[in-house]
């Protein structure tokens, strides 16, 4: 069905799932739908992408132990990805972390292609910042 000169891209959803479920690309501003990236704007700039959360009720995540929290970021990216930002603010603080380690390590806007090995590497070793037995053994205060 076509509306205006608009036609459905996937005959077998709904209008709905098709134009919400989607983007929009208006210059260098996407923004997106109810798909993987959840209502959130990304903006093209000669250093990278700025990147936030649009203020929607779909962001609301229940954690694991049953507590609501709003899930929200705002940061810079030089390829739109929050596992290269070097500037993180959001509800995520293991990645606040992260985004300072990669800044101090890349600078901002750096080659990702150039720096692919050793962005994994970093991000894998500051997985999560969480304190085990294992690392009060070895850096805990001795008596």
């Amino acid at each position: 069905m076509k509306i205006w000169g608009i036609h459905k891209k996937y005959h077998g959803l709904s209008w709905f799932e098709n134009f919400i479920g989607g983007h929009v690309s208006i210059g260098p501003i996407t923004i997106f739908g109810a798909n993987a990236m959840c209502w959130t704007v990304n903006i093209s700039t000669k250093w990278g992408y700025l990147c936030f959360t649009l203020p929607v009720m779909a962001r609301w995540r229940i954690n694991s132990r049953g507590q609501k929290w709003w899930q929200w970021y705002i940061y810079l990216s030089p390829n739109g990805t929050p596992w290269a930002s070097t500037f993180y603010r959001g509800s995520d603080k293991n990645e606040v972390i992260r985004a300072k380690i990669r800044k101090r390590n890349f600078g901002h806007g750096f080659d990702t292609n150039k720096f692919n090995n050793e962005l994994y590497t970093l991000n894998q070793k500051f997985d999560g910042f969480i304190i085990s037995e294992y690392d009060v053994e070895c850096f805990g205060h001795k008596e």
